[in-house]
């Protein structure tokens, strides 16, 4: 089993919750860019950026990507009250429903 696959047995092994996989376009894309910048095979909706393995420089990594993927600002310190993509994914679509109507006004 390679390192990386976080399903079945190693999944249990390593205490993670049972996957949830993502259902939004943005949980989705916040669920591949953790994947892609933390070397995992998935990510589910409850699974801890910690527990993943994740430190201080991926996640300043991780923010700039979605910082640059969604054209949003998110403080890193986000991560602190949003440890999965399902309790991110919310603050980042607020965060694009926020620009997107001020960008409608301004027009």
């Amino acid at each position: 089993m390679a390192e990386s696959d976080l399903t079945g047995a190693s999944r249990q092994f390593m205490l993670l919750p049972e996957f949830v996989a993502p259902r939004t376009a943005v949980e989705q894309t916040i669920a591949e860019i953790w994947q892609r910048r933390l070397g995992l095979d998935q990510v589910g909706m409850n699974d801890r950026f910690d527990d993943l393995g994740g430190t201080s420089l991926t996640a300043a990594i991780i923010f700039a990507e979605i910082e640059k993927t969604f054209a949003i600002r998110i403080p890193m310190a986000t991560l602190i009250d949003a440890p999965t993509v399902g309790l991110l994914a919310p603050k980042v679509q607020r965060l694009t429903q926020l620009k997107e109507s001020s960008h409608a006004r301004s027009d």
